[in-house]
């Protein structure tokens, strides 16, 4: 049987221009700024370029859709945006301070990436990556138990977030006790748990009937209103429609960009 292996070319990250990185002064209003991002795979004797070059500017209280077909780059992008993953080359320019102080990702030590991912940044997954022997609460009181929150302030965010996503009456359930839309929206209140300044969604409805589509589709709009800054990635152009901008990568680059904003009640006709 052949097999093929994909080794990640390691970013060597230069200690002594991280030492150095200062912070760039930016748009309040601007959230994310992304410039030539860039990263390349090996395949046995061949690369990969999963992201060639993309450029891109997110404000607050903007719903953007990527899309495009499986191995264009959609997943690689989130990675990297998340700080799951490192690009060869390129700019990831966050609003750290809210307050329009940008610090560069690239240049950020492995101590400043955790604290993003754990603060600034909210994940949305496709396979929902909930912990199994954790409840619904403890699942989305996670990330402010890691940040060390206090266990009243912990307590008060955690409820009112369950609530507001309709799962108030399912709090003490395990995952494996929720359908795929429950455990959905679990994963969107534990990704809002700590105030992100934007929200990273990788196919998060790609598992999920239409109605319950509709219903996570319907979170994010009230999302975007009330401010936050979204991102979401999706092979489905019809639910793309919803955002305000769609954006289509192809080969690891975008290929186009068309203006969205379609109502909920006319993507399914």
């Amino acid at each position: 049987m052949l097999k093929i292996s994909i080794k990640k070319k390691k970013v060597k990250m230069n200690k002594e221009r991280r030492a150095t990185a200062k912070a760039v002064r930016m748009d309040p209003d601007t959230v994310l700024i992304v410039r030539d991002l860039t990263k390349i795979y090996t395949v046995g004797n061949s690369t990969i370029t999963a992201l060639n070059k993309v450029n891109l500017t997110i404000r607050r209280g903007e719903f953007i859709a990527i899309v495009g077909p499986s191995g264009s780059g959609k997943t690689t992008l989130i990675n990297c945006l998340g700080a799951l993953d490192f690009p060869d080359s390129g700019e990831i320019i966050y609003n750290v301070d809210s307050k329009g102080m940008g610090l560069d990702l690239m240049l950020m030590t492995n101590k400043q990436h955790k604290k993003i991912r754990l603060r600034k940044i909210g994940l949305i997954f496709q396979f929902y990556n909930l912990f199994p022997i954790l409840t619904a609460y403890e699942n989305v009181e996670l990330p402010m138990v890691i940040d060390k929150k206090d266990s009243k302030v912990r307590k008060e965010k955690v409820r009112g977030l369950l609530k507001k996503i309709g799962l108030e009456e399912r709090m003490e359930h395990l995952p494996a006790q929720l359908s795929g839309g429950e455990q959905q929206r679990v994963t969107i209140a534990r990704a809002l748990v700590n105030d992100p300044l934007i929200i990273l969604a990788d196919e998060p409805t790609g598992e999920l009937d239409t109605e319950t589509t509709t219903n996570i589709l319907k979170i994010f709009l009230d999302l975007k209103n009330s401010g936050e800054a979204l991102l979401m990635v999706t092979h489905n152009r019809r639910i793309a429609e919803t955002a305000d901008r769609i954006i289509t990568l192809t080969d690891g680059e975008f290929t186009g960009e068309v203006k969205g904003g379609k109502p909920i009640e006319e993507i399914y006709k």
